[in-house]
C-alpha cells in the first residue's frame, strides 16, 4: 500500500502551499512598485491617483503611490545648444550639432554655441502647472521648450550689430541682451534711420550726408525695453542658473571682414606706435634739453647759496661783535654808574662830617666868645692871657686871609699814592673832605672881619 505511486492530485496537492507562496510572492513583487515609491535627492515626483488627486513629492525617502502614475523630474536641467551637441550625456543621438545660426545687421552670420543650466519651478502650483504641459513628454520636452526660447532670443539680437563689431567690440553687449532676453522675455526691435556725414558736396551735386538704417531695441517713456512676448521660463518659474556663449563660427565673408578690419587695426596700431615712438624721442631731446637748464640753474642757485651763506656768516660775525661790544659799553656804564653812587654817597658823608665840624666851629667860637665876655665882666684875665688870646686872634685872622688867598684847584685827579715804604694811603674821602674845608674855610676867610 506504502508501495503504490501517487497521483497526479496527489503531488498538485502536496506542492498547492508552494504555489500560494510563489504566486504570493509575484502578486508582492507586482504590487509594491504600485503602491510604494522611492525619490532622490536630485529630483521631485507628481503622483496621479487614480481617484484624480494630485500630489507632489519634494522629500528624499519612500512614500505611498497607491497604485497612481509616477512622473519624475530633475530639479535642474542642462541644455545644450552647440557645434559638439551635449557633452553630458551617454546618448549618440545627443552629440549632433545643435548650434544656432545668427545673422547680424550686415548680412553675415555665425554659429554660436550655447549651454544653459536652469532650476525646474519650486512651489507646488507652478510644477502641477509645468506637468500639464509637458507630462507626456517630460524632460525632454520641457528641455526642448527652453532650447526654442534661447533660439528666438539669439536670432532676435542678432540684427542689433554687426558680425565684426560682436567679434570685436559688442559681444559682451550681446551675451547681456540674450540673457535679459532668456528671462524676462523677447524684446520689440525697431528699424530707425541715421544720417552718416560724408563730407562736402562735389559740384553742388548729391547730398552731403549719408542715410543707414539700423535696428535698436523698442523702449517706452521709462527707458525700460518693450517686451513682443513673456518668457516662458516666468511663466513656468523656471529659474536661469548659469548661460554661457562658448564659441561662434562666422562665415567666410564675416571672417575676411574681420581680417581686414584687423590687419587695418594693426597697421593703424603701427602707425600710432611709429608716432609715439617719434614723440618720445621729440619728448627725449626736450627733457635733455629740461635736464642741462636745471643742472644750469642748480649750479647757479648752488653759487648764489654759497654767497648768501658768506654774507649771512659775515652779518652774523659783525653782529656778535656789535652784541659784544655794547655788553662791554653796558658793564662799563653800570661800572661808572656804581661809582658815581659810591661818589654821591662819600659826598654826602662828608657834607655831614663838615657840619658836624662847623657845629663845632661855632661852639668852640660861642665857647671862646663867651669866656671872653666872662673875663671881661669879671676881670678875671691876666694881661698874660689877654695877651695870648690876643696873639691867637690875631693868628687865626692871618692864617684865614692866608687861606682865603690860596686858589682852590677847579679839577682834581683821585686815586691811591704811597708816601713810601711802610706809608698809608690816602683815601678818595679825606681827598674829598680836604677839598670841601680849604672851600669853607675860604668862606669863612672871606667873611670874618
Amino acid at each position: 500500500m506504502a508501495n503504490q505511486p501517487r497521483s497526479w492530485f496527489d503531488f498538485a496537492q502536496a506542492g498547492l502551499p508552494y504555489l500560494a507562496a510563489t504566486l504570493g510572492v509575484l502578486i508582492m513583487l507586482i504590487c509594491v512598485p504600485l503602491v510604494i515609491q522611492w525619490n532622490n535627492e536630485e529630483h521631485y515626483q507628481i503622483v496621479e491617483f487614480p481617484n484624480g488627486d494630485i500630489s507632489v513629492i519634494d522629500t528624499t525617502g519612500f512614500h505611498s503611490q497607491a497604485f497612481g502614475q509616477v512622473f519624475t523630474y530633475p530639479r535642474y536641467v542642462d541644455t545644450y545648444l552647440s557645434k559638439s551637441g551635449d557633452p553630458m550625456s551617454k546618448e549618440p543621438s545627443r552629440h549632433v550639432d545643435t548650434s544656432v545660426r545668427v545673422t547680424f545687421n550686415d548680412g553675415g552670420w555665425g554659429f554660436m554655441s550655447n549651454h544653459l543650466k536652469f532650476q525646474m519651478p519650486v512651489t507646488r502650483e507652478k510644477r502641477i502647472q509645468l506637468h500639464r504641459h509637458f507630462g507626456e513628454g517630460g524632460e525632454a520636452a520641457i528641455r526642448e521648450a527652453i532650447g526654442h526660447h534661447l533660439i528666438n532670443c539669439l536670432k532676435n539680437t542678432g540684427p542689433l550689430m554687426s558680425g565684426s563689431e560682436h567679434q570685436s567690440q559688442r559681444k559682451a553687449e550681446f551675451y547681456q541682451v540674450v540673457s535679459d532676453q532668456l528671462s524676462k522675455g523677447l524684446y520689440t526691435m525697431e528699424r530707425v534711420k541715421q544720417k552718416i556725414e560724408r563730407g562736402e558736396k562735389l559740384d553742388g551735386f548729391g547730398d552731403d550726408q549719408d542715410v543707414q538704417y539700423l535696428t535698436r531695441i523698442k523702449r517706452d517713456a521709462q527707458g525700460q525695453p518693450v517686451l513682443a512676448a513673456v518668457s516662458p521660463l516666468t511663466e513656468y518659474g523656471i529659474t536661469v542658473v548659469q548661460y554661457n556663449q562658448t564659441d561662434t563660427i562666422y562665415d567666410p565673408d564675416t571672417v575676411t571682414q574681420i581680417n581686414a578690419k584687423r590687419n587695418s587695426y594693426q597697421l593703424a596700431e603701427e602707425a600710432k606706435a611709429g608716432v609715439e615712438k617719434e614723440h618720445q624721442k621729440l619728448q627725449e631731446v626736450v627733457e635733455k634739453g629740461r635736464l642741462a637748464v636745471a643742472n644750469v640753474e642748480a649750479e647757479q642757485q648752488k653759487t648764489k647759496k654759497g654767497i648768501l651763506v658768506s654774507a649771512q656768516k659775515d652779518l652774523d660775525v659783525k653782529e656778535i661783535n656789535q652784541r659784544e661790544q655794547i655788553t662791554v659799553a653796558e658793564q662799563a656804564v653800570a661800572v661808572a654808574g656804581e661809582k658815581l653812587k659810591q661818589v654821591m654817597t662819600e659826598l654826602e658823608t662828608s657834607k655831614i662830617a663838615v657840619k658836624i665840624a662847623e657845629a663845632e666851629a661855632k661852639s668852640l667860637i660861642s665857647l671862646s666868645e663867651a669866656t671872653r665876655a666872662k673875663l671881661d665882666q669879671g676881670g678875671a684875665l691876666s694881661e698874660r692871657e689877654q695877651m695870648l688870646a690876643k696873639m691867637r686872634m690875631q693868628r687865626n685872622a692871618a692864617i684865614a686871609k692866608s687861606i682865603a688867598e690860596i686858589p682852590s684847584p677847579r679839577t682834581v685827579i683821585l686815586g691811591d699814592s704811597k708816601s713810601g715804604p711802610g706809608g698809608s694811603r690816602s683815601s678818595t674821602n679825606e681827598t674829598l673832605m680836604n677839598l670841601i674845608m680849604l672851600q669853607q674855610l675860604k668862606t669863612e676867610g672871606r667873611t670874618q672881619p
